[in-house]
């Protein structure tokens, strides 16, 4: 098995309710569990949050597709991480795993795409050097394996 860092990680002990009929992770669990992980990522990051406020921007994010519960099998627990994986002059993707513990512990992935937009245009802004330099620090930063 492979590891790597990862900035944030949570573990969550799967429940009754987190499943559907067939004993599979819900998929709308499944999507809570990512925009928490995707949510504490962003609150390493302070100088984003000050660049949407000055400039008069909004943080937006958009994820792909939530894996289906099914791959993750009948899970005890599931670690979800997230991190930093792309930085772009106007966006940042951040990864988010899910490993499922139990039967099948092979990783679900998701990327959210997160970007400062102007709310007028929907127009991408450039994030510049700063929340570059903060994202990479982040990164350097990680402890966490996954």
């Amino acid at each position: 098995m492979i590891l790597s860092r990862w900035a944030v990680l949570t573990e969550y002990q799967v429940r009754d309710g987190d499943l559907d009929g067939d004993g599979a992770v819900r998929a709308e669990v499944i999507g809570r569990w990512v925009d928490a992980a995707r949510e504490e990522y962003l609150e390493r990051c302070p100088t984003l949050w000050r660049a949407a406020e000055e400039r008069g921007l909004r943080v937006r994010h958009r994820s792909s597709a939530v894996p289906p519960g099914a791959l993750a099998g009948r899970p005890t627990s599931v670690v979800v991480s997230a991190s930093a994986s792309e930085v772009r002059p106007a966006a940042v993707a951040v990864s988010v795993r899910l490993r499922p513990v139990g039967e099948r512990e092979a990783p679900l992935n998701v990327t959210c795409t997160v970007r400062l937009e102007d709310p007028e245009t929907a127009e991408a802004a450039e994030l510049g050097d700063a929340i570059r330099d903060e994202l990479i620090a982040n990164e350097h930063a990680a402890r966490h394996f996954n």
